[in-house]
């Protein structure tokens, strides 16, 4: 998946409408997640879960921020953890300055490593030592664009290019290899994740519902395949909010926010209703759901 180049983002958004008029269908997320948006109150499951998976690049003002991340990868049999992995973020001025990851597997499997993140397009900022990225915005209307590039001592890895409006986000890497995107109705999101996006012949498409429990804001289900596939928890504590998530009773991940703001947020009850490593770097969430 390494590329040596990057598109024009223009000649990029061009493409990406062609093939998005051929396509209403997607799959995966593992090497790129978030962008740029105002952070709303994030007092629902639903709307923790997309602000996650949408906002990490940049921290507006006063408003609550990704602080770090618990993944867990289970085995084959989906019994046990086999694998953890714990990411912290570091912010400054507003933007994601910093990402440390840290890995626990077996005894010989247990390491660390930082990437540094510049808000430039200036390759000329890059150290060229270790691990390094650049991102820059720009904002056509209520739309968000947002370039970011990886580097390895100072070679270029991986671009991604991603798109943002309030209810809408998504992704795609330079090279075409894989597309996803969110979009946000009312207490709902929907997911959809292509792989291999480029090649029609080997494409392979997923989608995801998460909807929100009707007698709870604070709770909600993703759906794969019409099934159940995970339960997600939002939790206030002290510095913010978490959002839990469960695979078989098993908590496969966790996502702590810091709100600036610290205050509580109301807890609504309803009536119950009846209602039916591909990469490491850009990987920041770890999505547990692909995880073979």
């Amino acid at each position: 998946m390494n590329t040596r180049f990057v598109l024009n983002i223009n000649i990029f958004f061009q493409i990406y409408s062609y093939f998005w008029v051929q396509e209403t269908q997607m799959k995966k997320i593992l090497f790129c997640l978030m962008l740029l948006a105002g952070f709303a109150a994030a007092n629902t499951c639903t709307q923790a879960w997309f602000n996650a998976q949408t906002h990490f690049l940049s921290t507006p003002q006063n408003t609550p921020y990704l602080d770090s991340v618990y993944s867990a990868y289970l085995n084959r049999s989906l019994d046990s953890i086999r694998e953890e992995r714990y990411v912290k973020l570091s912010y400054n001025n507003g933007y994601l300055e910093k990402i440390i990851n840290g890995y626990v597997g077996d005894i010989e499997n247990i390491y660390t490593d930082v990437d540094y993140i510049h808000v430039s397009k200036d390759e000329s900022v890059l150290s060229k030592k270790g691990l390094e990225g650049l991102i820059s915005d720009s904002t056509v209307g209520d739309t968000t664009f947002w370039v970011r590039k990886h580097y390895i001592n100072g070679k270029l890895d991986q671009a991604m290019f991603y798109k943002e409006t309030e209810f809408f986000s998504s992704c795609m890497d330079s090279t075409f290899d894989y597309y996803y995107e969110y979009l946000s109705r009312n207490d709902s999101l929907i997911y959809i994740y292509i792989d291999n996006y480029s090649s029609e012949a080997d494409r392979e498409i997923e989608y995801a519902y998460i909807i929100e429990d009707p007698a709870d804001d604070l709770k909600c289900y993703e759906y794969s395949n019409d099934s159940l596939d995970h339960v997600m928890v939002y939790n206030k504590n002290e510095k913010g909010f978490s959002v839990k998530v469960f695979k078989n009773d098993i908590v496969v991940q966790e996502l702590f926010f810091v709100d600036p703001n610290s205050t509580t947020a109301i807890r609504k009850q309803r009536p119950a209703a009846k209602i039916s490593p591909k990469a490491r770097y850009f990987d920041l969430l770890g999505r547990y759901k692909f995880t073979k």
